[in-house]
């Protein structure tokens, strides 16, 4: 029996579901630092999947050896052993990295080629068409309608979203708007007094543990509360069952860290810092679409009516994307500003969107109109996250500088921070479905707090060895998750 990993003849033999042989010893050393996933498959393994492989009996039975100190030639071995055993793990990463490694350089130089072979297409087909407008001119000056060939159009109807789609939009926001008010509260959701009791329970270490690591994003499904999606700085997400305690799926993002993750419905939605949006789906969660917006995605959210996407990227810019047969892009707002933008996140209605940017301003957008509708001041510093409240009327920014702005979309103002100087750069913000308690967690430290209480914490919520990157809501408020660059994400439990 010959060990996948380390090559050599397997003293305690297993086998994997896959039919993957290995040292149980070495596989299990390797377990506990690739986030569970077989080395082989990539598929995800833990210790009670193995089979051990039992030799046949023989009619004689050798004695089992004794165990041997710490001291001595038998000590010395057992050393060595170990050695041995990590040697064997670490070269067999080096190795899988090193194939992904050329895999990636590969599909990046057919990229490249691709790109290089548009670019001199388009400049033939703009040089034919100067050339045909010339002549069509008789060697007059260009029009205003060729010179603005070269720029990007500004106008806003160019950019609209088609009326088929935005009436699909408009029909799901009078839905939602007008039941906003009187919507249904659970008897059993979980009240301020309950979540003085949240205390952290079980950690999983997600995601690769060599080379870049960390979680960057986290979200909780709504349509089944049991399944937690995770991206990471290793380019991957990861689909967690609470119920089993273990990863049931995971997936290529993109060829660079995932930035923003996000549900549709039973559906897991990634944008990645290389620009791509993709959507898995069905029971496997294999991908079933995939767009390329051109600049880093810097968040997603899913527009309300299960239908269409909202991306924001780094050159500010605001992508609806269309479900509908894949992922197609049919509309994209450009900030005429010089804003950067850092985050984004959809109304509740479903027609409002607010960016952050880099200088702490939101950009509200209004998909109606494809126009912008308004800026709100809210901290001092980029703003990292943004999110809107159930109730409609409120959203929280977090900022850069260590506090959470509540922001009254009424009055169009900041009527409130949490935070201070020793959380850290705040990475999640998110209120309750109740909107009774708002949670705010920075890189070092976080806290829940009740909602027009700004300045009281409830519960405070730390433990991780690197800084945390965000959080989310559980089912009914009473249990949530928190994510970090440790690659561990906790649960923590009323």
């Amino acid at each position: 029996m010959i060990c996948a990993i380390s090559g050599a003849e397997a003293s305690n033999p297993c086998v994997t579901p896959q039919g993957n042989v290995f040292e149980k010893r070495v596989l299990l050393s390797l377990l506990t630092t690739n986030g569970g996933l077989c080395p082989v498959t990539k598929a995800p393994l833990s210790e009670d999947d193995l089979i051990d492989i039992v030799p046949a009996p023989v009619s004689t039975v050798p004695a089992a050896p004794t165990s041997v100190s710490g001291q001595g030639f038998g000590g010395l071995l057992a050393t060595m052993q170990t050695e041995w055993d990590a040697l064997m793990v670490e070269t067999f990463n080096l190795r899988t990295s090193l194939e992904e490694t050329r895999r990636e350089l590969s599909q990046a130089l057919y990229q490249n080629d691709a790109a290089v072979r548009v670019i001199a297409r388009l400049t033939m087909e703009r040089d034919q068409a100067r050339q045909m407008l010339a002549s069509n001119g008789g060697g007059s000056a260009p029009s205003a309608d060729a010179a603005a060939m070269d720029v990007e159009p500004e106008s806003t109807d160019e950019q609209g979203i088609p009326q088929a789609d935005l009436d699909v939009m408009v029909e799901k926001w009078g839905q939602l708007s007008a039941g906003r008010k009187g919507r249904a509260i659970p008897e059993d959701q979980a009240t301020p007094s309950d979540v003085k009791s949240l205390k952290m329970g079980k950690s999983s270490n997600l995601h690769k543990a060599s080379g870049k690591t960390g979680i960057s994003c986290v979200s909780v499904c709504v349509a089944d509360p049991d399944k937690i999606a995770t991206g990471g700085v290793d380019k991957q997400v990861i689909i967690f069952s609470r119920s089993k305690g273990k990863m049931v799926a995971t997936k290529t993002a993109g060829s660079k860290p995932v930035t923003s993750v996000a549900w549709l419905e039973s559906s897991v939605i990634t944008g990645s810092a290389d620009g791509t949006v993709k959507i898995f789906s069905g029971d496997d969660f294999d991908e079933s679409g995939s767009v390329d917006l051109g600049e880093a995605v810097v968040s997603i959210s899913p527009q309300p009516t299960g239908e269409y996407i909202i991306a924001s990227t780094s050159s500010s810019s605001v992508s609806v994307i269309s479900t509908s047969g894949g992922l197609n892009v049919i509309s994209t707002l450009k900030d005429p500003s010089s804003s950067t933008y850092t985050s984004s996140s959809i109304h509740p209605d479903g027609l409002i969107v607010g960016c952050g940017t880099s200088s702490g301003s939101i950009k509200i957008w209004d998909l109606k109109k494809s126009t912008l509708a308004g800026t709100i001041e809210a901290g001092t510093g980029p703003i990292n996250c943004l999110s809107f409240a159930e109730n409609g009327y409120y959203a929280v920014a977090g900022c850069e500088d260590g506090y959470a702005y509540v922001l009254d979309l009424r009055k169009m103002k900041s009527i409130g921070k949490v935070g201070g100087d020793d959380w850290g750069s705040i990475v999640g913000v998110e209120f309750d479905y109740g909107v009774k308690m708002l949670a705010v967690v920075g890189e070092d430290k976080g806290g829940i707090v009740e909602v027009k209480k700004w300045g009281d914490v409830i519960v405070e919520v730390k433990g991780h060895k690197k800084g945390m990157t965000g959080f989310g809501w559980g089912e009914k408020g009473r249990w949530a998750v928190t994510v970090g660059m440790d690659r561990a994400m906790k649960q923590w439990t009323i």
